[in-house]
């Protein structure tokens, strides 16, 4: 008898525990599955009503292993900071498909009967917060996975937060490549930065994939200014990455300058171990200089 109370209890933490997902401190959990889905329904886009019918302004369908969780928040907390909480664990190297916030994601009564086919999470259209990020493997072979937070505050002030993680098979994953360049152009905007690609050699180059999102971004902003940062830490002196890391950066203002780019707005920096981030890896960076 205690054994099987002793593997109940290892299922249930398993839920969360073992897929890098921690519910808030206090959380009441209403609902969990695990299961395989056809046609599951992703938003891409502002929901919008035509003619009565549920119309969101970008969608997919995909089959694929979803995994869901639905939480009661405690007393004390807002939509938006337990939005916040949960999302913080799993967007890290994400790129974001999708986010919107209020009534600009579209009617809540939307996303709770018709999207989630969760009823409880019908409540104010302002306190609604969505956010859909892919996770892509280190290798182009590993499996990526979407993660999806969405919370809400309904009228009785009670707020709750609904989680996908959902495993996308190969030959499903390549259909969000759009979406992945739309976002982390949506990124850059946001916070003025984005990392372009890490660095695991001592050698800095960008991919054919890379220089035609970047030429894209500078097409589309002809009139913001930019730089292109190299970023190396470890094994040399400060000046001698500094140094190197420049080189470099010129190297990359070159291949986009080989391959057409906009480049008249556009700096080459080296920045060494200076201007560090949260990780501390070799990276390449975009930055936009005259971000609000």
């Amino acid at each position: 008898m205690l054994t099987k109370i002793f593997t109940v209890i290892l299922l249930i933490c398993s839920s969360v525990s073992i897929w890098a997902l921690e519910p808030i401190n206090g959380s009441y959990q209403k609902h969990y599955s695990n299961e395989r889905k056809q046609n599951h329904w992703l938003i891409l886009g502002a929901i919008e009503r035509i003619k009565g019918a549920v119309k969101p302004e970008s969608e997919l369908r995909v089959d694929a292993k979803v995994r869901s969780w639905l939480w009661q928040i405690p007393v004390g907390l807002s939509s938006e900071q337990a939005f916040v909480q949960i999302k913080s664990q799993v967007e890290q190297d994400a790129s974001v498909l999708f986010e919107c916030e209020g009534r600009s994601c579209g009617l809540s009564n939307d996303y709770a009967n018709q999207v989630f086919q969760q009823a409880i999470l019908y409540g104010r259209d302002s306190d609604q917060y969505y956010w859909l990020g892919l996770k892509q493997g280190k290798a182009d072979n590993q499996k990526k996975t979407l993660w999806l937070v969405y919370s809400i505050q309904r009228s009785n002030k009670r707020v709750y937060v609904y989680v996908e993680k959902i495993d996308l098979p190969s030959s499903q994953a390549g259909r969000f490549d759009e979406y992945v360049k739309k976002g982390d152009q949506q990124t850059l905007i946001k916070q003025g930065y984005l990392t372009v690609a890490q660095l695991p050699t001592e050698q800095a180059s960008l991919s054919l994939d890379q220089i035609e999102w970047l030429k894209q971004v500078l097409h589309d902003n002809p009139n913001k200014k930019f730089a292109l940062v190299v970023h190396r830490y470890g094994g040399q002196d400060q000046q001698a990455l500094v140094e190197g890391s420049a080189l470099q950066a010129q190297g990359l203002l070159g291949q986009l300058a080989q391959a057409g780019a906009f480049i008249k707005n556009v700096y080459s920096h080296g920045a060494g171990a200076m201007l560090p981030r949260p990780g501390g890896v070799d990276r390449i960076e975009l930055v936009m200089l005259d971000a609000p």
